[in-house]
């Protein structure tokens, strides 16, 4: 997103009757991409999302959109290959008309490209940059999830790789979130790995980790705040559960990204073990900029060029 197209949305955000996010504008300045912190939000009163407005939006969305699978799958499940190794004969047909029955979970990516829903997401959006923009700007990207899961469905642990709002709608969601800035739960080599190479698996989830969880139980109208790159699981309970994930980046998270990329290549090529990403601005800017210096040259080196002379 552009700096314009940011402010536009905050400006329309403004402008509503009533806000659909609610924060305490005291623990957001202090807790946000600190530390999780609970939200409300009015969501559940919204008639786009509804369990049938849902569903008639992942009917007509492209099939890439709206991945699958079986709901209950193992907490330490590898996330990335989950909902291809957990769908089984199932159809989306059979999980949207029997989701309940066929205890099937349902995700919607990017409901934003739809018409009728671009204007809400963007309306949301706008409420958080409207509080983020002040302590951390920058705001330039983002993406939207909406689960659509039965009861006792499990989504196995992983960590995102930008911040991200979880706003529950209906049923209910225990979620458990980790300490990013932990060392055991994830080393400084993990994360730049994380950030560095998406065809490397996540770090993955250790029973020991249990006793540091922070949980959070979600009920309509409830949601937690994940600091960038905070490590999750989520189980619903005993209800069909809906919820919205707004994820998004900053050009602070843009630089903490390009500087654990700096560092995943200097421990994979020099051996070195560098700083780690987040102790010192100055150098994760600096390790930041090389590397988009180098993507920039690649770019050029890549890109069609005219001939110096024209016969």
């Amino acid at each position: 997103m552009s700096e314009a197209e940011v402010s536009g949305a905050i400006a329309r955000s403004r402008q509503a009757r009533s806000p659909w996010l609610q924060f305490d504008d005291r623990e957001f300045r202090t807790a946000y991409n600190t530390r999780p912190f609970v939200v409300r939000h009015r969501l559940a009163e919204h008639p786009l999302f509804t369990y049938e407005a849902l569903a008639a939006l992942c009917r007509r969305l492209p099939a890439p959109q709206v991945p699958f699978r079986f709901g209950v799958v193992p907490d330490d499940a590898e996330f990335d290959s989950s909902l291809r190794r957990f769908r089984g004969e199932l159809t989306l047909d059979d999980a949207l008309d029997h989701l309940e029955a066929r205890q099937a979970y349902v995700a919607i990516y990017n409901a934003e490209t739809d018409p009728e829903y671009r204007p809400v997401i963007e309306g949301l959006l706008g409420e958080i940059a409207g509080h983020t923009e002040p302590i951390e700007p920058g705001l330039n990207w983002y993406s939207t999830y909406i689960f659509l899961t039965a009861r006792d469905s499990v989504t196995p642990y992983h960590m995102d790789r930008e911040m991200n709002f979880l706003l529950q709608i209906r049923g209910g969601k225990t979620v458990k979130l980790w300490d990013p800035f932990d060392d055991e739960i994830m080393t400084p080599v993990d994360k730049d790995q994380l950030l560095a190479d998406r065809a490397e698996p996540r770090p993955t989830y250790k029973p020991a980790f249990e006793r540091k969880a922070m949980t959070f139980e979600l009920a309509p109208g409830l949601g937690v705040h994940h600091p960038f790159i905070a490590p999750h699981l989520v189980k619903t309970g005993r209800e069909l559960s809906i919820s919205l994930a707004i994820t998004f980046r900053t050009r602070r998270s843009d630089t903490w990204t390009d500087a654990h990329r700096f560092n995943h290549l200097l421990r994979k090529r020099l051996g070195f073990s560098p700083i780690s990403v987040g102790r010192l601005a100055a150098v994760d800017a600096a390790k930041a900029s090389v590397v988009r210096l180098s993507r920039h040259a690649r770019k050029l080196l890549h890109s069609d060029r005219l001939p110096l002379f024209k016969s």
